[in-house]
């Protein structure tokens, strides 16, 4: 894909640092939800049932692993930093907006006569899932290193557990608007090449495009060469064969 049909049909949603920190945190954060999960429901029962320690040390190196690969992610991309700290601070700002989009999105996704305001770069749903997670990052650290440390101080495991357990409808939310539902799983592409559809962002997002790409989108648009008769009946011959 060169960089005109990129410029034209495709935007950078998402940069190489806002992306390896987007995957420094879900890959190790997703292992040791998953591991908890299994200790909690399969071994708590019944903890002389095989595997449970080798789990039990899963969950604690990916752990600390949800500790040094955002570390590293930071250190690589020190000097593009700044977008990730921008970022946060777009989550913990929010506007009238935002707040009428939390309290509509539901009506809006059984009913098209429900329009939603219009949202910035992230929509109100994905500023809660940030908001929460630079909110109880440092605290799920600290108290899984006082759990370990302690072998498992009562009020470090209820705020850890608890923790988790506000996070499980995020989760489950956050999975199934990135790889369920139609209408937001073409986002899904932009984390792992940082481009999502031009239209896509026009639609869920139009502030942000409105702000930071209509404008130049346009221009481009003027200056590309136009298609021919000719080339166009070349084309019809060309799609007739196929």
């Amino acid at each position: 894909m060169n960089d005109q049909i990129d410029s034209s049909q495709k935007i950078m949603r998402f940069s190489k640092p806002e992306r390896n920190m987007h995957w420094a945190l879900a890959i190790p954060f997703m292992i040791c939800y998953t591991t908890a999960l299994v200790l909690i429901v399969v071994y708590n029962p019944d903890p002389s049932r095989p595997y449970r320690e080798l789990l039990s040390w899963i969950h604690r190196i990916s752990g600390v692993c949800l500790f040094i690969f955002p570390m590293a992610t930071i250190f690589k991309s020190r000097n593009n930093i700044r977008i990730n700290f921008q970022n946060i601070k777009e989550a913990w700002t929010w506007s009238l907006a935002d707040i009428k989009w939390l309290c509509l999105m539901g009506f809006a996704a059984i009913s098209n006569k429900v329009s939603l305001p219009e949202q910035g770069k992230y929509n109100a749903a994905e500023k809660v899932n940030f908001m929460a997670l630079t909110a109880t990052y440092p605290l799920y650290i600290l108290t899984g290193v006082l759990i370990w440390v302690t072998d498992g101080l009562l009020i470090s495991w209820l705020i850890h557990f608890g923790m988790a357990l506000i996070a499980t409808p995020l989760i489950a939310g956050h999975l199934f608007m990135a790889m369920v539902n139609p209408s937001s799983r073409a986002a899904l592409p932009g984390m792992f090449s940082g481009f999502v559809d031009r239209e896509f962002v026009k639609h869920h997002h139009p502030k942000w495009y409105r702000e930071n790409f209509e404008q130049s989108y346009a221009a481009n648009k003027k200056t590309a060469p136009q298609p021919t008769e000719s080339s166009h009946q070349d084309f019809q011959v060309s799609d007739t064969i196929k």
